[in-house]
């Protein structure tokens, strides 16, 4: 099968057997079959030892959001493989952005509050003075970022590279 190949050519090094693999892959084909891990499949995605507490409160952070639209399985499952926010959950938040439409943070380092507006003016062209946060700014690379903000009458996040005007 040419995506299971695939799979193994992209994920294989982070499993010891060909269970392991196969176990890794039936992940990857629920959540593209839109039916969401349970926690301990997301706990088996993440292959993290140790305190089970943050990866938990980040699973039911998650599953709230899948609740409310935000989110959907494959998501879900990018969090896990990618271990994205694990140690920092309370930064998995979301701003509707249209009428089913979501950005929801997938960043989990922090940034300063002058960094996030430079980045936001020297990007997007915003009079620096003129903007003002609406919560805890994240970047962890240009196209890694979650930076919501408000500009004259208007609300803005700022989501991996792309603008969106935040939907009232």
């Amino acid at each position: 099968d040419k995506k299971y190949a695939k799979f193994l050519s992209d994920e294989g090094w982070k499993y010891d057997t060909e269970t392991d693999a196969l176990a890794g892959y039936a992940r990857l084909i629920k959540a593209e079959q839109k039916i969401p891990l349970t926690w301990e499949e997301f706990w088996s995605e993440l292959q993290m030892e140790g305190d089970l507490s943050a990866a938990q409160k980040l699973y039911r952070i998650l599953r709230r959001h899948m609740d409310n639209g935000a989110l959907n399985a494959y998501e879900l499952y990018g969090y896990a493989r990618h271990r994205w926010c694990v140690r920092c959950p309370e930064a998995v938040i979301a701003y509707q952005t249209g009428p089913k439409c979501w950005a929801v943070n997938n960043c989990g380092e922090a940034i300063s509050e002058e960094r996030a507006i430079q980045r936001l003016n020297s990007e997007w062209g915003f009079e620096a003075s003129r903007i003002k946060l609406l919560g805890t700014p994240y970047y962890d690379a240009t196209d890694w970022n979650f930076i919501p903000f408000r500009c004259g009458r208007y609300d803005w996040i700022m989501q991996n590279g792309d603008l969106h005007q935040i939907y009232q």
